[in-house]
């Protein structure tokens, strides 16, 4: 055979050689979308508020030392000048406010430690959710005349923390429960509303669960 013949034979060869397929990619579960799409916003959000909150605490730490730099050299110059006495009025006004400010945070320290207590017991989806929940809440508690934090509706923390778990506006936040029947699932976190009791054996907290979700009607007497 000669050269001219074995290039034809080696030439139709691979011509007739089966084409190999690419390997093809499982396509993406709706499920696996969703779960993308939302820690992806979420990812965001958290950016976007971790960015302005850093910003404003660098805007206020910096008007606070120029404050601070001020009432020094106004204490210095009365000094100076023999002013002792004037010094000393504005060496106490200055103490009395950092000891307010400390007053304030260790507030809110009590004030974050009630509703961290109240968040514990939900399945959030990740910290990112928890923290977003979190935020958004504290926002909205206020202190009554004994000192005691609520919400600003006049319900109590975990009563409150309860119905956001169970609002739809907020179901993003919280794992959802696996469903065995017909309907859609509920937060993990959440105390469930789909027990039959009467109102009167209800607590307080399924109460305004229910009420969130719009079923206040559908109970046993």
């Amino acid at each position: 055979m000669t050269d001219n013949e074995t290039t034809v034979v080696e030439n139709e060869a691979v011509e007739t050689a089966a084409p190999v397929e690419a390997p093809v990619a499982a396509e993406p579960k709706p499920a696996d979308d969703v779960e993308s799409i939302v820690a992806e916003r979420l990812a965001q959000m958290k950016e976007n508020m971790n960015r302005m909150s850093k910003e404003r605490d660098e805007a206020l730490k910096l008007k606070a030392e120029m404050e601070q730099a001020k009432k020094d050299a106004d204490i210095s110059r009365m000094k100076e000048e023999g002013k002792l006495q004037e010094a000393l009025e504005l060496e106490v006004a200055d103490l009395k406010a950092k000891l307010g400010v400390y007053e304030v945070e260790t507030t809110k320290l009590r004030r974050d430690g009630v509703l961290n207590d109240a968040l514990a017991g939900m399945e959030f989806r990740n910290d990112k959710s928890r923290d977003m929940a979190r935020r958004e809440i504290v926002d909205q508690l206020v202190q009554d005349e004994s000192g005691a934090w609520k919400h600003n509706s006049g319900s109590n923390i975990n009563d409150y923390v309860a119905a956001y778990a169970q609002s739809d506006d907020n179901s993003f936040l919280f794992r959802v429960k696996s469903n065995t029947g017909a309907g859609s699932g509920s937060p993990a976190g959440a105390p469930s509303t789909d027990v039959s009791k009467a109102i009167g054996d209800m607590s307080t907290q399924e109460i305004l669960a229910l009420a969130a979700k719009g079923k206040l009607g559908s109970y046993n007497y």
